[in-house]
Order: structure tokens, then C-alpha cells, then sequence
């Protein structure tokens, strides 16, 4: 396993729900942001402008009453500002990886593995993953691989090579020098 930067992750987590935003901002009759109805209901334009992929839109409408802080039925620019900030800082849970880094340019294999060891790499146990626990989880894994590979390098399984001491007259080792052997 190479190291692995959970930044690719997180960034396609969060540029595609600001995307997102934006596009549903733009074509929303309310001027202080996304009502629910724009979210279950985008417009022709909307999901063009989304390539089809709703992935980001569905993960903002499934979690509407959260991101809208203020409860007036509208997600604002600050509170997705607030959401890109606190899941940058605390990380994703392993359903938030499911649904918003399956799509896109995400490595898909990065992806699997942090699915894979979800648990091992959350330490804290909060249940978020967070980009420096990706990185020191990775660490740790490349560090075990080496002292694996390595322990199969003991001195009884290397080579030792001799020279022909006739034709070699310059002292080898310590010990040749300490104790020169006359040839003559």
C-alpha cells in the first residue's frame, strides 16, 4: 500500500457540493439560496447543468434540516459554507464517503481501501474519518509492510564472499590489518 492523501477525497467531496450549490443557486427562484423544492425537483436546465449526477443533490436533501441551521427553509450560502468547513475539519463518516466520493474523479482505489479499514483509521472512534488519519493509518500500514519484507534479511540467509588471499594484497578487514599474515 502506498501512502495514501485523503485530501483527493475530501476535495472531490466538497468542490462537488459546492458545485452543486452553485448550479441549484443559480436557477432557484429564492435569492437567498436552495429550498427542498429545488432539490427533489430540479428543472431540465439544473440537471443538465448537473450532467445527470445528483449524487451531491440527493446528499443535500437528505440532510437538509441539518445544513439549514437556521430553519428557514433555505440552505444559504453560509450554511454551506459551514457544512464545506465542518466536513473538512472533522472528517467523513463512512456513509458520507459512500455517497459523495463515489462519484466523480475520486480514486476509486484510495476509496476502497479507506472503506476497507474505515475502522482502523478512525482512532479516535468518532466515527468520521479525517485526512490526517488517512495519511497516519497509511504510515503505519507501510511501516509494518517494511519490517515484514525486511525480517526475511537475517544475517544467516546473506551471502558472504572470499576473495583468494594469494592475489590479494591488500588487507580486507580489521582483522587483516591487525594481524598481517607474512607470505614471504
Amino acid at each position: 500500500m502506498s501512502l495514501m492523501n485523503g485530501q483527493a477525497l475530501f476535495a472531490n467531496a466538497l468542490s462537488g457540493l459546492q458545485s452543486t450549490y452553485s448550479i441549484l443557486a443559480k436557477n432557484s427562484s429564492n435569492s437567498s439560496g436552495i429550498t427542498i423544492e429545488d432539490l427533489t425537483n430540479p428543472s431540465t436546465t439544473v440537471l443538465q447543468q448537473l450532467g445527470g449526477n445528483m449524487t451531491f443533490a440527493q446528499f443535500l436533501s437528505s440532510n437538509f434540516a441539518a445544513i439549514d441551521k437556521d430553519g428557514d427553509g433555505t440552505i444559504s450560502s453560509d450554511d454551506m459554507s459551514n457544512l464545506t468547513s465542518k466536513l473538512a475539519q472533522n472528517g467523513l463518516s463512512y456513509q458520507e464517503l459512500c455517497q459523495l466520493c463515489s462519484s466523480g474523479m475520486a480514486n476509486s482505489e484510495m476509496l476502497s481501501n479507506v472503506l476497507t479499514y474505515f475502522n482502523q483509521i478512525d482512532t479516535n472512534k468518532d466515527g468520521r474519518v479525517t485526512n490526517a488519519e488517512i495519511q497516519a493509518f497509511s504510515l503505519k500500514a507501510d511501516e509494518e509492510k517494511l519490517k515484514t519484507e525486511y525480517q526475511s534479511f537475517k544475517p544467516s540467509s546473506m551471502s558472504v564472499f572470499y576473495g583468494d588471499s594469494e592475489s590479494d594484497s591488500e588487507p580486507s578487514s580489521l582483522i587483516d590489518n591487525l594481524y598481517p599474515q607474512n607470505n614471504s
